[in-house]
């Protein structure tokens, strides 16, 4: 195997990897958001025991998200997911109801979506049976759960009426003939054609460097976006989830002085990364642009934490700035001084 095609097989290996953490982190993350004002799955049920019915859109969106991204990643997400929220608001850690969520999430995502496949219209009907099945499976895992652990507590009835026909009906509602519709225009929209989507104010760059990009592929449609303006909102985001989720579960408030170091230290790497390559030192590469983007995003959002320290963190981001400029400064006339060379030494036309 050739040197680049090496280099080809690692980076296709990361980005599988990347992929595949940042579905993991998105879904956890959205379930998560959404459940804090519209319930978790769970919620129905541990707080209100008696028959009702209720769209479930933390249902929905699981649901949908594991035929999207596969089994792995809904047992997974869903695990994840449940558990954090019940770490944050409730007062009892209820386990079998983060496997249930987990199994619900590996169950939908096997018949897993992939471009082009509602094409055939049959598929439609088929997911609409694959939902059907798992459904009845979580309604008899529920069932099972309640038959095992908390017999004592309700009758029979009430377990099978209350609990796994309770849910029947609500995934029946939200998600056995929504979720088969949401992936016919999902479908139809993004995977009818070949598109990619390569625009400057997403990349940031012209084609002629779209090295420094990476796409997310939506059914066959890819969109572009710069790789460390992308890893910087990741991080932004990833910090804004963590400390939102320390402060419900720990009831604590992220330390100003903690936050002040990490926005001295955090963006030292990125600065050096970007600033040996604009002074054409070196060529960056995806993968440290994604993390140095990663870690700046942190430090931008731990900067919201330093208010008691507002004079430093402004003299912090004179300096970083006054550095970001020399940079380009120095970058600049260094690209014009190799422009000229070349020119130079350019072979003149004969005529």
């Amino acid at each position: 195997m050739t040197e680049s095609a090496q280099i080809k097989e690692r980076s296709n290996i990361l980005r599988t990897i990347f992929l595949n953490l940042l579905i993991l982190v998105f879904i956890t993350i959205s379930y998560v958001y959404i459940s804090e004002p519209f319930g978790s799955i769970s919620t129905i049920f541990i707080n209100n025991q008696e028959f009702s019915i209720q769209f479930g859109i933390t249902l929905l969106i699981i649901t949908f998200f594991s035929v999207l991204a596969g089994p792995i990643q809904g047992l997974i997400a869903g695990f994840l997911g449940e558990i954090l929220y019940q770490l944050a608001f409730y007062d009892t850690l209820n386990l079998g109801w983060c496997f249930i969520v987990a199994i619900l999430g590996f169950l939908s995502g096997v018949y897993k979506y992939h471009p082009l496949k509602y094409h055939n219209r049959i598929n439609v009907y088929y997911t609409f049976i694959a939902l059907l099945i798992v459904s009845f499976i979580i309604s008899g895992l529920i069932i099972s759960i309640q038959f095992l652990f908390y017999r004592g507590q309700n009758t029979a009835e009430i377990i099978i009426i209350n609990y796994g026909f309770k849910f029947f009906l609500q995934a029946l509602i939200s998600i056995i003939f929504l979720i088969p519709l949401l992936l016919l225009v999902y479908d139809k929209v993004l995977a009818k054609e070949e598109k990619h989507l390569y625009n400057m104010i997403l990349t940031h760059h012209p084609l002629s460097a779209s090295d420094h990009t990476f796409y997310l592929q939506f059914g066959r449609t890819k969109i572009y976006f710069c790789t460390r303006c992308s890893g910087v909102i990741l991080g932004g985001l990833s910090a804004m989830f963590a400390t939102y989720l320390t402060a419900k579960i720990f009831q604590v408030e992220f330390s100003a002085e903690i936050a002040l170091l990490m926005c001295i230290i955090l963006p030292i790497p990125g600065l050096i990364d970007w600033g040996t390559q604009r002074l054409l030192l070196r060529k960056s590469t995806t993968e440290s642009r994604l993390f140095t983007g990663f870690i700046i995003g942190l430090a931008l959002y731990f900067m919201s934490y330093t208010y008691k320290y507002y004079f430093y963190t402004l003299l912090l981001l004179t300096f970083y700035l006054t550095i970001f400029g020399l940079l380009v400064f120095f970058g600049s006339r260094r690209e014009i001084r190799l422009w000229r060379e070349e020119n130079e030494n350019f072979p003149p036309e004969i005529e």
